[in-house]
């Protein structure tokens, strides 16, 4: 055998894709242990919106540039973050609970980026969350 493909659904919507890359929702050796996805953002358009109880995420710009508007659900904290695949520098976000996110791609492109967790995804833990950009 020289290769082997591993099939994964793609969940399209107006906004964009997602698709699991890797998760122990699937039985493929040895990408069992840790959950991620690829996510596409069409331009313009808004992705996520959203905080997690107990989950943790790590973003990565894969293509585009998008605005990641983070509000700490408790203190009411906000941060902006710019991420652009072509910068000279890179970057992994970290989103630990009970930080809204909201990804917004700002570019006239597609952007996309991968979400890596150690959990899948549990929509009981998902809560819908508008976050407001700084004036």
């Amino acid at each position: 055998m020289m290769y082997k493909e591993l099939s994964r659904v793609k969940h399209k919507r107006e906004d964009g894709w997602l698709s699991e890359l890797i998760s122990m929702n699937y039985r493929d050796d040895p990408f069992n242990c840790l959950h991620s996805y690829l996510v596409s953002i069409n331009p313009r358009k808004t992705r996520a919106e959203h905080y997690h109880k107990r989950k943790e995420e790590w973003l990565a710009i894969t293509s585009g540039k998008i605005i990641l508007l983070l509000e700490d659900v408790n203190s009411k904290k906000k941060e902006r973050i710019f991420l652009d695949s072509n910068s000279e520098d890179y970057k992994i976000i970290y989103i630990p609970p009970l930080v809204a996110h909201t990804i917004k791609n700002f570019g006239s492109t597609k952007a996309s980026l991968v979400v890596f967790s150690k959990t899948p995804e549990d929509l009981e833990d998902t809560i819908p969350y508008k976050t407001e950009e700084e004036k």
